[in-house]
């Protein structure tokens, strides 16, 4: 049996973005944080897995949660470059920062938010997969506060990293989700519990005929998405073309 594939959204929320998997989320978030005290729970915003959205190609299919620490985790996966994810997902971290700002309630009750973007291209000219971003004083060397974290991991960097600093949880998890039929992600099987266990959950999903249904369908508007945005590109740039030469 093939086996669907993680970075679809529709099966990468399936997987993580299921209750009776919380392990499997608390660990992915352990291994990208890496905070010195270790995330123990998380309450998940939305684990309501629509039909629609399979079917509704502007939906996002997102992972929202709080941690046990009362910090709030926005997870997104990208397969295709938009040209605009830097401003997205800043976009993305504000609305979500400023969702807890209702009538009477204060500044001081604004939650910490992190982003982390899971992206299947390409962002960063250099070889490191994995980058943080926070809100910092160069010239001081002084962090403003730490309500805001963004990060970015660019999975097809898998390859260049050194072998020293493949094994570990973070290098498992994004070979699971980039190729789970790869050797590198059967060696984070062996290794990694957590890991087998999401191995398992995508088997079953990938079972599941319904399911096998519904990720072709996100598969495919994706796809026509994409299309659509390439099309308009092209006529944007024979209309600057046309326009230049009047």
């Amino acid at each position: 049996m093939e086996l669907l594939t993680p970075t679809t959204d529709f099966v990468f929320k399936k997987i993580f973005g299921d209750e009776q998997n919380k392990d499997l989320l608390l660990d992915f978030l352990n291994a990208v944080l890496k905070y010195k005290t270790p995330i123990i729970d998380l309450d998940y915003e939305d684990t309501i897995l629509k039909q629609e959205y399979s079917t509704n190609k502007f939906s996002i299919l997102d992972i929202k949660a709080t941690l046990s620490n009362d910090i709030k985790v926005n997870v997104e996966i990208q397969i295709r470059d938009s040209d605009d994810m830097l401003k997205r997902s800043l976009y993305y971290w504000a609305k979500n920062y400023s969702a807890d700002m209702k009538k009477g309630t204060f500044y001081e009750d604004l939650k910490s938010v992190v982003c982390i973007n899971l992206l299947c291209y390409n962002l960063f000219n250099d070889e490191n997969l994995h980058h943080k971003f926070t809100l910092y004083d160069k010239k001081l060397k002084q962090d403003y506060n730490e309500d805001l974290e963004i990060h970015f991991l660019e999975i097809n960097k898998l390859s260049l990293q050194k072998s020293s600093t493949r094994n570990n949880s973070l290098f498992d998890w994004l070979n699971f989700i980039k190729s789970p039929h790869s050797d590198s992600t059967l060696k984070a099987i062996s290794r990694n519990k957590k890991v087998f266990k999401a191995m398992e959950v995508l088997t079953v999903i990938s079972g599941d005929k319904e399911m096998r249904e519904l990720s072709w369908r996100r598969d495919m508007l994706i796809i026509e998405e994409a299309s659509c945005l390439n099309k308009a590109k092209k006529q944007g740039r024979i209309e600057g073309l046309k326009k230049g030469r009047q």
